[in-house]
């Protein structure tokens, strides 16, 4: 009669069930298969360009490389306060210090923080250092690692994903790979999408609260330049990205 008895759609009961979820429905299996080749893929990637794939401390006496609130453990044996790891930078950059001019660890990190779609206070994450490079150089890896995680998981450089919208309104969006990355400073981003702001007034402490008003953004009176520049960016551009884009010059 056109009736579905073994649909498992509720999203909570999912999350909270994913043996059931794997059990239901195979798209689900496949998004687990996928995520580890890409995984595999990454570390391919790296390790042909002379990255050195390491581990470092999860339980650190110093928490660091991140702006977030931490677990806290107890080591018994040392009577010492400890933290879980928010990011694995201070220590991948120690290595790059000893000598290891290309380093990158993939692992789990920890923030004591809330949760929603696109937060979890247990998460993996890819951090990689390169001595004698800059962040233009970055990019150009961080390109690369996504197209052929594309290309060589995916087999294709067009992607058809789903976006949510800040009214949990869903759209689709054709992702295109196959062309060069959009590379913008937070300035040239916000003029694009807002043509009718002037650049010397958004790089002016004493008269960029004439945007801020506009848009309804309360200002801080610890708020600096640059964090006004983020806000409004947050509000009048971050929704409009859909294609890969770099936001530079923070």
């Amino acid at each position: 009669d056109g009736e579905v008895y073994d649909a498992f759609k509720d999203k909570e009961l999912r999350y909270r069930n994913r043996h059931l979820d794997l059990i239901v429905n195979p798209e689900t299996r496949e998004t687990f298969i996928k995520r580890t080749k890409i995984i595999n893929e990454i570390r391919s990637t790296l390790n042909s360009k002379q990255f050195l794939e390491v581990e470092t401390p999860v339980l650190q006496p110093i928490y660091g490389g991140a702006n977030a609130r931490p677990f806290t453990t107890h080591h018994n044996a040392l009577d010492q306060k400890l933290y879980l790891r928010i990011a694995d930078e201070l220590y991948l950059k120690r290595l790059i210090i000893g000598g290891l001019d290309r380093v990158y660890e993939i692992g789990k990190d920890f923030r004591n923080e809330g949760m929603d779609r696109n937060h979890n206070p247990e998460f993996t994450m890819l951090e990689f250092y390169q001595a004698y490079a800059d962040y233009r150089d970055m990019m150009d890896i961080t390109e690369q690692l996504i197209k052929s995680s594309a290309e060589n998981v995916l087999k294709k450089q067009k992607l058809t994903i789903s976006l949510v919208g800040e009214d949990d309104s869903e759209r689709d969006a054709i992702i295109d790979l196959s062309q060069p990355f959009t590379r913008m400073s937070v300035i040239e981003s916000i003029l694009k999408f807002n043509p009718t702001f002037d650049s010397e007034v958004l790089d002016d402490i004493t008269r960029i609260n004439e945007y801020t008003k506009r848009l309804g953004i309360d200002v801080r009176p610890s708020w600096g330049l640059g964090k006004i520049q983020t806000e409004i960016f947050e509000k009048t551009v971050e929704s409009k990205l859909s294609q890969p884009t770099f936001i530079t010059m923070y």
